[in-house]
């Protein structure tokens, strides 16, 4: 990790004394490296981002370093991306900054939630973790092309899978609840599924808009992976990520055969929600599922019965869950077991930052899917592959607390799509302004 801080340091201050870029250039993605080197750094950030170290530290020296571990990382990637992105290229950085801003104002909401926390000081270290963490995905985009993003994360997924594989035998595998699920890294089976999953479809996304077939192979390595994880909801993720990425390519191109594939899709997508519906039992008994969720059908009541206390605000970011808190004491109560988060995307946001939170999350996936709907029509316009993104994301988001930060392989995911598509359109219209100013300028003289 610290050779990574080193490297980028070092280009930092050999950078600084750049050449202002024209005018006229400023449309242009970075040219600081190769799309090669491009893929590396992303694919290192992604790794140390999902929360691997701290999940192995916090396994074989102490449970007590990982907070603090996470909290570390964020600040020394965000501080070291964001120079970095500065010293490169300003303006390409100020505009990811500006594609970033529904992401900036959850972050500093969480920062101000610190005044009406529970857990005060928890909430301000855990909203700096988040300001930060999302200062460096917003970095990391201005600093990379699409290719080079779905390129990275594809390989640190295969890194981390390959490591779970090799962990095996000195506990990568579950062995309390869920005994004998694959669990790699990280301290429990859901995470690792993330990976596996956002892997897959990260592979396949690649294949199509590098249009390199050679990128498919990986798909199967992450599905084995994702069956011995067990884990039920990454499985169905996975599937209605490959599913809308095939999809799509199908449907992209024109807009006529656009138009009635999607109502085509929503018939599908209906009819498959009913047959799920009347065999609810025998999908999740497939899956390794009850009919609870694992105990989720006591956990989300509970959750929604405080949320119904504080709904605008919340009760601070990540304050409730922390040691000491008497929420957390209270939910243990009436659940029954011990619970340590929302297993709910949704409800662990307004629970954290109210109904304001939700809403500019919920704001965020609708631009990114809007960005992903909009490059379907375009000619290889990678912005396609947010749509199997957000379905994929949007899915774990359900049964997991899987977005709201401040770390973890999904929420890292959906930041840096949300900003490579926002970041997309905003240099397509910078493009036509040059050009067209350009173009007055020639009709001039």
């Amino acid at each position: 990790m610290a050779s990574i801080y080193i490297l980028i340091f070092n280009k930092i201050f050999s950078r600084l004394n750049r050449p202002e870029i024209p005018f006229s250039e400023r449309h242009k993605p970075c040219t600081l490296w190769h799309m090669r080197n491009n893929s590396l750094l992303v694919a290192c950030i992604f790794f140390l981002l999902c929360g691997v170290v701290e999940s192995l530290v916090a396994r074989h020296v102490s449970p007590d370093l990982q907070y603090r571990l996470t909290i570390l990382i964020c600040l020394t990637s965000g501080t070291a991306l964001t120079l970095l992105a500065w010293s490169n290229n300003r303006t390409q950085f100020w505009t990811a900054v500006r594609a970033g801003w529904p992401l900036l104002v959850f972050a500093m909401l969480a920062i101000a939630s610190t005044a009406w926390s529970i857990m005060p000081q928890s909430t301000f270290l855990a909203s700096l973790a988040l300001t930060f963490f999302t200062l460096a995905c917003i970095s990391l985009v201005a600093l990379s092309d699409w290719r080079s993003l779905l390129k990275g994360i594809t390989l640190a997924c295969l890194m981390i899978g390959v490591l779970s594989l090799l962990l095996i035998p000195v506990g990568g595998l579950m062995t309390e609840v869920h005994e004998g699920a694959l669990r790699g890294p990280f301290s429990e089976k859901n995470r690792a599924g993330m990976v596996y999953a956002i892997g897959a479809v990260a592979s396949g996304g690649l294949a199509f808009t590098a249009r390199k077939a050679r990128w498919l192979l990986p798909i199967p390595f992450f599905l084995v992976l994702l069956i011995l994880s067990q884990s039920g909801t990454s499985t169905i993720a996975c599937a209605l990520g490959l599913a809308a990425l095939g999809y799509g390519e199908l449907l992209r191109g024109k807009s006529s055969r656009l138009v009635l594939g999607v109502w085509a899709g929503a018939l599908g997508a209906i009819g498959i929600f009913s047959l799920v519906i009347l065999n609810a039992e025998v999908i999740l008994d497939a899956l390794g599922e009850d009919s609870t969720f694992t105990g989720r059908d006591r956990i989300w009541p509970a959750v929604w019965w405080r949320i119904m206390e504080s709904p605008l605000l919340g009760y601070g970011y990540d304050a409730y869950w922390r040691d000491g808190s008497y929420g957390m004491a209270w939910l243990w109560y009436e659940a029954g077991f011990e619970v340590y988060n929302a297993h709910n995307g949704w409800l662990e946001t307004v629970l954290a930052v109210g109904l304001i939170g939700a809403l500019l999350l919920t704001w965020v996936i609708m631009r990114t899917g809007i960005a992903g709907l909009t490059g379907l029509y375009a000619h290889n316009d990678p912005r396609r592959i947010a749509i199997p993104m957000v379905t994929m994301i949007f899915m774990m988001s359900l049964t997991e607390s899987a977005i709201g930060g401040p770390e973890g392989p999904a929420w890292l995911l959906l930041l840096l799509i949300s900003t490579a598509s926002a970041l997309k359109e905003r240099q397509k219209h910078a493009k036509k302004s040059v050009y067209s100013d350009e173009i007055i300028a020639k009709v001039q003289t």
